[in-house]
């Protein structure tokens, strides 16, 4: 197995140090995340970078998002405000819709997670980590992301930063167990 796959991991926002990531890198890792397969070439693949104070914008358009008014908005504002502040970037990752509609939605929707993993693949190479983090009132309707197109429609947010974690282990089940063979 390729290194770069065997050594792909999941570094959550408490174990960032802090450090900032130059717009340079990030540049570097969108580069790679839109060098993936899409069917008919529709790249639906879009990126939003939050770094510096702009952290400061997504914590307001998450709570515009979620419902300033609900009971558990100031919970979920600590939450995610945590998880923001304590991130050197955050990505949020949108599906951009062909409007042709020319390839089913689930294909558009797999080349986004393809796009994510190059971007995930190529963190490494760069000293980073980070989380792809989807909860279900990120991930609504179309257009429903503060200034986000009709045919956009928010998948996540990758969070990234400087690790400094603990090895973990991260057992993975036997790849022949998940394999049907029709020789």
């Amino acid at each position: 197995m390729l290194p770069e796959i065997a050594n792909r991991k999941s570094v959550f926002p408490q174990f960032f140090t802090g450090t900032d990531i130059d717009r340079a890198t990030l540049g570097q890792l969108i580069e790679a995340a839109n060098a993936a397969p899409s069917h008919r070439k529709t790249e639906p693949w879009r990126f939003r970078v939050y770094r510096g104070a702009g952290r400061d914008q997504l914590r307001e358009e998450l709570l515009d998002v979620y419902g300033r008014d609900r009971d558990d908005a100031a919970a979920i504002a600590k939450k995610f405000g945590t998880k923001i502040e304590q991130s050197a970037a955050v990505l949020l990752i949108f599906l951009h819709r062909d409007p042709r509609e020319s390839v089913p939605e689930w294909e558009e929707i797999a080349a986004v997670g393809a796009a994510v993993e190059n971007l995930w693949l190529s963190l490494a190479t760069h000293g980073l980590g980070g989380y792809w983090s989807s909860p279900g009132f990120v991930c609504g309707d179309y257009g429903a992301w503060p200034g986000s197109a009709e045919n956009e429609r928010c998948l996540g947010m990758f969070y990234l930063g400087h690790p400094d974690m603990p090895e973990l282990m991260r057992p993975r089940g036997d790849w022949q167990e998940k394999v049907t063979w029709v020789e």
